[in-house]
This record gives C-alpha cells, sequence and structure tokens, in this order.
C-alpha cells in the first residue's frame, strides 16, 4: 500500500524528528473537546489522539475478557491502550503494511499483516471489531463492513473513525476526483464511494447503525498542528508532510464538504447464528 505521510514517520524515527514523538503510538486525527480556545502543542495533539481512541473503543462497548479485533491497527497504539485498561482482553491486530507491524507498539496484542477486507480470521470469533481512521484506504467499505459483520458474534460491535465525502457522490466528479488526487499524494489513495450511505451498506452487510456521530469541527485543529510542524521541518529542511495537501483536506473539512465521523454498528443477536469453520487468529 502507498502511504507517503509513513515514510515521513519512519524517516523521523530514524532521524529524530519532532515527528517521531508524536507519532510514536498513534497515527492518526485528533479530537479537541472543543474547538474555541483549542491549543495544539505537540502534548495537546497526544491528548486529543487519545481522546480519538476512547471515542472508539467505548463505542465499541469493551469490557474485560473480551476477544478483539482492530483492522488497520497502525502501530498498535490503540490496542496497546486497551491492554492497559482491559487486562484480560484477547486483543488481534491487523494491518496489511508490513513496515508498520514491523514498528508497532509493543504489548500483548497478535499482530497479523493481513488484508482488511479478507480477514484470516473464523466466522463469529471476535466480541469487538475496531478500525481507527482507515477504512477509507479499502477498496469497498461495503466488503469491509460484510467481513466485520461474519467475523463478529451475535451482539458484537463494529467502530470506526473514517473520512466520509459530502455528498457520497462527490469523489465521482472532476473536482472531487482532483482533491481526491491531490490529497493521496501525501496521505494516500482514497476508495470511491459508490456503495451508499452507512445505513444502506449496513442494512447490506446484516448490521444496524447505532451511532453515526459527526467530529469534523472538533478534528479541526489537526490541520493547524500538522502544517505548523510542516513549515517549521521544511524551514528546518527536514523531511516533512506535504504543506499542499493537509491544507487542501483542511479546507474541505472546514466547508464541511468532507466530514469526519465515527460510527457504531451492531450484529443483531440470533439463535441460529453458528460460527463457519476456517482459519483463527483466537485460540
Amino acid at each position: 500500500m502507498d502511504l507517503p505521510y509513513f515514510e515521513h514517520i519512519v524517516g523521523d524515527r530514524r532521524h529524530g524528528n519532532t515527528a517521531a514523538d508524536t507519532f510514536s503510538r498513534y497515527v492518526h486525527w485528533g479530537v479537541w473537546p472543543r474547538l474555541r480556545g483549542a491549543r495544539t502543542r505537540q502534548a495537546d495533539f497526544v491528548a486529543a489522539m487519545e481522546r480519538l481512541d476512547d471515542i472508539v473503543t467505548t463505542g465499541a462497548g469493551l469490557a474485560d475478557g473480551m476477544t478483539v479485533l482492530d483492522v488497520g491497527c497502525g502501530l498498535g497504539g490503540t490496542l496497546s491502550r486497551v491492554s492497559e485498561q482491559l487486562p484480560e482482553t484477547r486483543l488481534v491486530g491487523v494491518n496489511v503494511d508490513h513496515r508498520q507491524l514491523a514498528n508497532a507498539v509493543k504489548s500483548r496484542a497478535d499482530f497479523v499483516c493481513a488484508d482488511g477486507c479478507a480477514l484470516p480470521v473464523r466466522s463469529a470469533s471476535f466480541d469487538a471489531v475496531l478500525a481507527v481512521e482507515c477504512i477509507f484506504h479499502f477498496p469497498s467499505r461495503q466488503d469491509f463492513l460484510a467481513e466485520a459483520a461474519r467475523v463478529l458474534k451475535p451482539g458484537g460491535r463494529l467502530s470506526l473513525s473514517d473520512f466520509v465525502p459530502e455528498p457520497i457522490d462527490g469523489q465521482e466528479n472532476p473536482v472531487g476526483q482532483w482533491c481526491a488526487q491531490q490529497i493521496g499524494k501525501e496521505y494516500g489513495s482514497t476508495g470511491a464511494w459508490p456503495d451508499g450511505d452507512y445505513e444502506a451498506m449496513a442494512r447490506r452487510a446484516g448490521l444496524v447503525v447505532e451511532k453515526n456521530e459527526d467530529l469534523t469541527v472538533r478534528t479541526l485543529p489537526t490541520y493547524v498542528y500538522l502544517v505548523r510542524e510542516a513549515v517549521r521541518n521544511a524551514a528546518a529542511g527536514r523531511d516533512h508532510f506535504r504543506i499542499s495537501s493537509t491544507l487542501l483536506l483542511g479546507a474541505l473539512s472546514a466547508l464541511r464538504a468532507s466530514r469526519y465521523r465515527a460510527v457504531v454498528f451492531l450484529k443483531p443477536a440470533v439463535a441460529d447464528a453458528a460460527a463457519t469453520p476456517g482459519p483463527s487468529l483466537v485460540q
């Protein structure tokens, strides 16, 4: 998978740049309590990333002793934090990018390099599935929802965060395609949205949408932090995130042409749900 921003993060680790500390555990956007008066120091951004993690994990209804699958697990920071908070959970992280797994935070989690839309997991084997800020990279959100529904136990939840174009078909017009290309130069390619909205996709996957929260405004300080750090690094002649891509995505978010959403899905409990034989990451 082509993820240019991660090349910068790996490079920062080698050269001891600020971003190496900022993204040592998490590689995703942050959520601030409020926009007015928001501070954007490094510590504030790290706290904002943890706040986003809390929103996603709380949405999944995690409890000690559960089996939890984190798809697109990044550096494993979310699983590491869950491991600390819920020591009896059984944790598995999946990522298609082996570089991220090679740099993952050490924890009790098991890590597997695999496609999030073709999980090497037995059906009905997880109590909760997480997907923090990753599924816009997948070829099909619908295929992922179907896979998540398959591996969830009846009554289990999928909790995720996602960048959603507004309107849904906004990426299909020439302007939307150009914007996606420019943003993709830094943040990687994004899958189109041919499948309809989350309610429609959930119905087809056999899931029910429990929550669909718009967090866009509370993520806006992320762009202030990233652009400021990119300018500083550029002025110092160091590698940095592409400023134009970050500014464009920030502008689209401020104009509500792109929404940052936290969505929770429930797999309804049914009496005749049975596990399908197959490979499993949970022993």
